[in-house]
C-alpha cells in the first residue's frame, strides 16, 4: 500500500447483526498497528432490521475526515447480501469484497437470491461465505461477523497477533468460553482466504 494514501473500508449489513462492533474493531486493530484511523458514524437504523453502515478509514498519515468517496473503499465487509449490493458502488475496481450469502429478509420484495448472488459474484474481488454453515460447525450461531472479519483481515495491514488482542480484549468481559468462540470463527474465517490472496 503507498505510503500516505488513504485507505477506506465500508461495513454494512442490518441493526443487530453487530456492524458497530466489527467496525470498532477494526479501528482499534488498525491504531494498534501505528495507523492514522478514523471511523465514521454509524449510518442507518440501528434497531433491529434497519440498514447501517460504516466507513472506517486510514492511512500512515494523520486524517481529517472518515468519509469515503463512491468508488474509493478498498473493502467492503457486508454481513447481508443485499446490503452489500446497496454498498458495492463504494468499492474500488481492485477491491475486495467480504459478504455472507444469509439474507435477512426484513422487507417486502427482497429480490430473488440467486439474482443476488449472481449479481455480487459478478464483483471482482467478491468473497461470498455460507456464514450459516459456518455457523453450525462451528457451533457457534454468531459466528458469521467473526468469521467476515477473519477472512477480510487477511486483506489489511494488521497482524494475526494484533487482531487476536483486540478480539480478547472486546469480549473478555463476556467470559472465557465468549471469547475462545469469536477467536475461533476469525480464524476460520482467515483460513478461507488461499495464501495467495
Amino acid at each position: 500500500m503507498s505510503e500516505a494514501r488513504i485507505h477506506g473500508i465500508v461495513l454494512s449489513g442490518v441493526g443487530g447483526q453487530g456492524v458497530l462492533s466489527l467496525a470498532q474493531i477494526v479501528l482499534e486493530a488498525l491504531r494498534r498497528s501505528g495507523l492514522h484511523a478514523l471511523q465514521s458514524e454509524i449510518h442507518g437504523m440501528s434497531q433491529r432490521g434497519g440498514s447501517v453502515h460504516a466507513q472506517v478509514c486510514f492511512s500512515e498519515a494523520p486524517l481529517s475526515s472518515p468519509i469515503i468517496d463512491q468508488g474509493c473503499a478498498d473493502l467492503l465487509i457486508s454481513l447481508e447480501p443485499l446490503e452489500a449490493l446497496r454498498y458495492v458502488a463504494m468499492l474500488r475496481m481492485d477491491g475486495h469484497l467480504v459478504v455472507s450469502e444469509e439474507p435477512q429478509v426484513n422487507m417486502e420484495g427482497y429480490p430473488p437470491l440467486d439474482d443476488v448472488y449472481a449479481a455480487l459474484k459478478s464483483v471482482r474481488g467478491a468473497h461470498l461465505v455460507d456464514t450459516e454453515d459456518l455457523a453450525r460447525r462451528l457451533n457457534h450461531r454468531q459466528a458469521g461477523g467473526m468469521a467476515l472479519l477473519g477472512m477480510a483481515s487477511k486483506f489489511l495491514p494488521v497482524s494475526e497477533d494484533v487482531w487476536r488482542d483486540v478480539i480478547t480484549q472486546r469480549f473478555e468481559a463476556k467470559g472465557e468460553r465468549v471469547t475462545q468462540k469469536n477467536l475461533e470463527a476469525f480464524e476460520a474465517g482467515r483460513g478461507l482466504v488461499p495464501v495467495t490472496a
